[in-house]
């Protein structure tokens, strides 16, 4: 067997140039229950966290508006979305706990939860993401890296985005 044929075949992996990955989400809201459906350019497969995060009772929704205030570290309902092949997001339905409550819900892509395929496209740290609308980087154990985050900000029924809303989910200004 050749080995010098097997080794120049594999330093001509291509790094492609990173394109910006598009994540383009809605919710709509009912009474007890969000609907998320979305479309994007992320590759097949990917695989994304759903999460609905309370706001501290004492919030206002001036503060939530403005982002002045982060929602509580516990999650009130969650699901996870796939990429299907046609590039729309699976839609999925979770629970709303409480209606007379605000929210933020979150659709986050880690690149370290994918299949070998989708980290191909991304990088293993989501290197790849990094000039996509909805970046969001982190240090952990002193290596970087980058999620892709989306958001939007589920009032209270009686308040406007608080019932019967399709609201545009987000990237946050950090």
């Amino acid at each position: 067997m050749d080995e010098s044929k097997e080794k120049s075949e594999v330093e001509q992996v291509v790094q492609r140039p990173s394109e910006a990955l598009k994540l383009d989400a809605k919710v709509q809201l009912f009474k007890k229950s969000l609907l998320i459906r979305g479309e994007t350019t992320l590759p097949k497969g990917a695989v994304m966290d759903v999460q609905l995060k309370p706001y501290p009772n004492d919030a206002t929704s001036l503060q939530i508006i403005r982002n002045a205030i982060e929602p509580l570290d516990t999650v009130a309902s969650s699901g996870i979305v796939k990429v299907k092949k046609d590039g729309t997001i699976e839609s999925i339905t979770i629970p709303r706990p409480d209606e007379n409550k605000r929210y933020r819900l979150e659709i986050v892509l880690d690149p370290r939860k994918q299949n070998e395929d989708v980290q191909e496209d991304l990088g293993p740290l989501g290197k790849n993401l990094s000039n996509s609308d909805g970046n969001v980087s982190i240090t952990e154990k002193s290596q970087d890296i980058t999620f892709l985050k989306k958001y939007a900000n589920i009032m209270k029924r009686e308040e406007p985005d608080g019932f019967m809303a399709k609201i545009n989910l987000v990237a946050l200004d950090e």
